[in-house]
C-alpha cells in the first residue's frame, strides 16, 4: 500500500478522452491553459493503486487503452468516478476553470455513484442473509429426519 496521487488529464486535441495518471509526487497544475495536455483534477489516496483499481472499475465500460489509462469518457464523470470513491482521500486539486454547472454535474454524479454501489452491496448482503437461513434451515429442520 503505497500512498500517493492520482490525476486527471484531458487533452486539447482528443476531446471526450480523459487519462488518469498516477503518481508518488504531486503533480504541478500550474500548466498554462492553452496546453495541449491539461490537469484537471488531482487526489491525494493513501493506496493510490487501489484508487486507480477502484476508479477504473466505475469506468471500466468506457476504457480505450488499458497501458495508457484511457478513457473515453467526460470530465465530469471521471471526476464523480474519483470522488465516490469509498476509500480516504482528500481533493488536492480542481480546476478553477470548470463551470459550476459542471461542478453540481460532479456532486451529482458522484451522489448516483455512491447510491448504486449502496444498492448493490444491499443487494448482495440480502443474498447473503437468505442463504445463511436457508442453510440453518436444513441443518435444524432437515438433517434431523
Amino acid at each position: 500500500m503505497q500512498s500517493g496521487y492520482l490525476a486527471i488529464e484531458t487533452h486539447r486535441d482528443r476531446p471526450g478522452i480523459v487519462r488518469l495518471v498516477l503518481s508518488s509526487e504531486s503533480p504541478d497544475p500550474a500548466s498554462p491553459a492553452h496546453a495541449e495536455r491539461r490537469l484537471r483534477y488531482v487526489a491525494r489516496f493513501n493506496d493510490r493503486e487501489a484508487a486507480l483499481m477502484h476508479t477504473h472499475e466505475i469506468l471500466k465500460r468506457r476504457l480505450l487503452d488499458q497501458d495508457a489509462h484511457l478513457y473515453r469518457a467526460s470530465l465530469e464523470r471521471a471526476i464523480a468516478a474519483t470522488e465516490s470513491l469509498d476509500i480516504r482521500h482528500r481533493r488536492i486539486y480542481l480546476d478553477p476553470g470548470i463551470s459550476g454547472e459542471s461542478k453540481e454535474a460532479i456532486a451529482s454524479l458522484s451522489k448516483q455513484m455512491q447510491a448504486r454501489r449502496r444498492s448493490w452491496a444491499a443487494f448482495f448482503q440480502t443474498l447473503g442473509y437468505i442463504g445463511i437461513g436457508i442453510l440453518l434451515f436444513n441443518m435444524l429442520f432437515l438433517s434431523f429426519r
